[in-house]
């Protein structure tokens, strides 16, 4: 079988390898063709490629390492968005502060760890077929999703905050997607112990998939003849030997595909680097043209979020975020969160975190690239809070944020003073009181604009690739992952993105049955 030749490296020399299929021997990973190359070992593209591999041989190329054995991303304790070991920073031309994932596991390695599945509403609006989509969700939480049944000090304050604020009605504990209070899923076990999608290639068949990281693609490969370009393969440069490789597919099969799986920015990049995108764009960086596809790089989005420190009164303990507000009508979720932080060892300060997403904004921007070289981040500037419906939206869900500051379960959390007044002491930008002034909540949201890191889109679906997210335009290649969402889905995309994997994943499979 063609993985034999990495086992005994991943099995002794690098204990972090856990799958006998995982290498950064790019050489050996390049000397044979692949009936699918999938780009990114990310959300999407583990659950992807371990659904492939049960029928076909799958190559996954990850530009990070393994993310077993580090404990920033397995603990959840850990800081992952601030270690380059498995994060990549970036500051988008809004000048906000972005991370993006740069491991096997993608995102699910580096986020707040919250498991919550998308709305019904959602699924028939991208017009899914409802019951594969809820066996892929179940497949994916066979593994990977947990239920919270011990709330930390801080959660559980909201939680009833919440409800004494009025986001009702009670949903309890639920993966799914309900308007009122619930208590999220998570990738975080009972122990603490993240689960990241990379936990889902126990599923693979390992004598059809080589996952190969350290390999940064460059460029897609294309066959030109008659017709259409053809996706024929994937070139990538080695991280470990800094060599450059050419990857091909099976020739012998007309199915045989490339499919992006490297997120909202890495997708959206590939594309531009391989010729397909806004002819003018390409000629500025000196591109050849493959196919002008001028909707690429358009309609991105992230979600602006406002973020909210308290100092609290009483001991709290470190916790992600456990439960979400879903509020009705006004398209905002709210979060909650609680650390210890400990100042020169001597002085400890427990603080409570409050978080609103606005959940479907309209503002969205451009995407292009800074250079030629993949490991750069390109250009973003997702252009938040341009829309004036999206502050009106955001000042709704702050008022709510306002209550739930004035309940009597966060006023528990409050300082008193020598007048023996309780006040709530936070950290930076504070919520008002009041509540009666728009104009003055409006330009909070701005003032305290922040990002959960949900961004989407870039390659979206009806306008760059098809309903089967097939790239238009060209033959045997196919995106897979965030970038073609129109709306993040759910309270955090995570549940979905992995479900999507798996449901393409059979989709394809289905397809090859057919024809």
């Amino acid at each position: 079988m063609f993985t034999d030749q990495f086992c005994s490296e991943a099995a002794t020399s690098n204990p972090e390898y856990p799958y006998s299929f995982m290498t950064a021997d790019a050489q050996k990973a390049a000397s044979r063709s692949y009936d699918y190359i999938v780009v990114g070992g990310g959300t999407a593209g583990c659950p992807l490629a371990a659904t492939l591999s049960q029928h076909y041989s799958v190559l996954v190329l990850e530009r990070g390492d393994s993310p077993y054995g580090i404990p920033d991303v397995e603990d959840f304790r850990g800081s992952p968005t601030t270690n380059p070991k498995v994060a990549q920073g970036f500051v988008s031309e809004d000048g906000v502060q972005l991370v993006r994932a740069r491991v096997l596991g993608g995102g699910s390695a580096i986020n707040g760890g919250v498991y919550s599945r998308a709305s019904t509403e959602y699924i028939r609006k991208i017009k899914c077929d409802e019951k594969l989509v809820y066996e892929s969700y179940e497949w994916v939480e066979r593994l990977n999703a947990f239920q919270q049944y011990k709330l930390s000090t801080w959660n559980s304050a909201t939680k009833d905050g919440l409800l004494q604020a009025g986001v009702l009605p009670y949903n309890g504990h639920t993966f799914d997607h309900l308007v009122g209070t619930k208590i999220s899923g998570s990738i975080f076990d009972e122990n603490g112990k993240r689960h990241t999608a990379a936990d889902l290639l126990q599923y693979a068949n390992p004598e059809n998939i080589v996952v190969l990281l350290n390999a940064t693609a460059s460029r897609i490969l294309f066959s030109l003849g008659s017709g259409k370009p053809k996706a024929s393969g994937v070139e990538f440069r080695s991280n470990n030997d800094g060599l450059i490789y050419q990857i091909s597919l099976n020739q012998l099969s007309i199915n045989s595909e490339v499919i992006l799986s490297a997120g909202s920015i890495g997708s959206t990049q590939l594309l531009l680097l391989s010729g397909i995108g806004p002819k003018r764009q390409l000629k500025e960086m000196n591109i050849p043209a493959l196919l002008d596809s001028p909707f690429v790089g358009k309609q991105v989005q992230d979600n602006p979020s406002a973020a909210f420190t308290i100092a609290s009164s009483k001991p709290l303990e470190d916790s992600y975020s456990q439960l979400a507000g879903i509020l009705d009508n006004s398209q905002n979720y709210i979060e909650s969160g609680s650390l210890v932080q400990r100042n020169n060892g001597t002085n400890t300060q427990y603080l409570g975190v409050l978080d609103i997403k606005l959940a479907f904004p309209l503002s969205r921007g451009d995407l292009w690239l800074k250079s030629v070289d993949p490991r750069d981040n390109p250009y973003v500037r997702y252009n938040y809070y341009s829309h004036s419906l999206d502050l009106q939206r955001c000042v709704k869900g702050i008022k709510v944020m306002v209550n739930l500051s004035m309940s009597s379960s966060i006023q528990e959390f409050a300082f008193t003073d020598s007048g023996n007044s309780k006040t709530l002491q936070f950290l930076g930008i504070a919520l008002p009181k009041n509540q009666s002034n728009d104009d003055a909540l409006a330009k909070l949201c701005k003032e305290a604009l922040g990002t959960f890191n949900h961004y989407h889109g870039g390659c979206q679906a009806g306008l760059v690739v098809n309903e089967r997210y097939l790239v238009k335009g060209v033959d045997n290649l196919r995106v897979v992952d965030g970038s073609i969402y129109k709306d993040s889905p759910g309270t955090n995309p995570q549940a979905t993105t992995m479900m999507l994997g798996r449901y393409m994943g059979i989709h394809i499979l289905q397809e090859r049955t057919i024809s």
